[in-house]
């Protein structure tokens, strides 16, 4: 099974439609089972959006889309605070990523050293270690969502994600494109908690919750 998910602090689930391109005035309230019927194979290109809140952090779902993991979505979501992007691809290909006021800090492909981020990279670190510690042989993304969670205490299981979520279907040719102009290194937005004054994502604190997202 593949699906996607954003968690984005300090703005609202219409806000994080909104930011994906989409108009969170069309959206409804849909259980994860009504909103598989917005996924029919006769229309045009897209993904099915599914937008909560948890605590002080929104988040934006999808069953096999991968609007959650682009650039364009991703630095919008971000510009002001931060977003952690999840996604367990179809191919067996996992992907994390941490953006900050519009910019990408890390990214990369949980245990594949080929994909280690330049220094600093805490976020690889955080992931690496657990997945060292892991006693599975194959843990997936068990590793990279206890590391989320731990940062921001945000809880995603499947009775939050079966549940009623504020939901539409957005086209490819709708979806925020990517920044035109080149990353500059990023700079941290003023007033989000969690984030230092000084470039560079900040360490996870104690995990105080753990999130429970289906990997199977």
């Amino acid at each position: 099974m593949m699906w996607c998910v954003t968690i984005t602090y300090g703005i609202t689930p219409e806000e994080v439609l909104a930011r994906y391109g989409a108009d969170a005035r069309t959206a409804r309230l849909l259980t994860r089972q009504q909103a598989a019927q917005l996924a029919g194979d006769d229309l045009p290109e897209g993904s099915v959006l599914r937008a909560g809140r948890t605590g002080d952090w929104s988040f934006c779902f999808e069953d096999y889309g991968v609007m959650g993991c682009m650039p364009g979505p991703l630095s919008a979501l971000s510009r002001g605070t931060e977003t952690f992007s999840v996604l367990r691809g179809g191919d067996g290909m996992n992907g994390f990523a941490y953006w900050r006021d519009g910019q990408c800090t890390e990214r990369f492909e949980p245990g594949a050293t080929g994909t280690k981020p330049r220094p600093p990279h805490p976020w690889w670190d955080a992931v690496q270690g657990r997945l060292d510690a892991s006693s599975e042989e194959f843990p997936g993304l068990v590793p990279v969502l206890e590391a989320t969670a731990r940062h921001t205490r945000a809880v995603l299981d499947t009775g939050i994600l079966d549940g009623p979520l504020l939901t539409l279907r957005l086209d490819d040719s709708d979806l925020t494109p990517a920044p035109q102009t080149p990353q500059q290194a990023p700079r941290p937005p003023k007033g989000v908690r969690g984030v230092p004054a000084r470039p560079g994502p900040p360490p996870p604190p104690t995990m105080r919750q753990a999130v429970n997202v289906p990997v199977t």
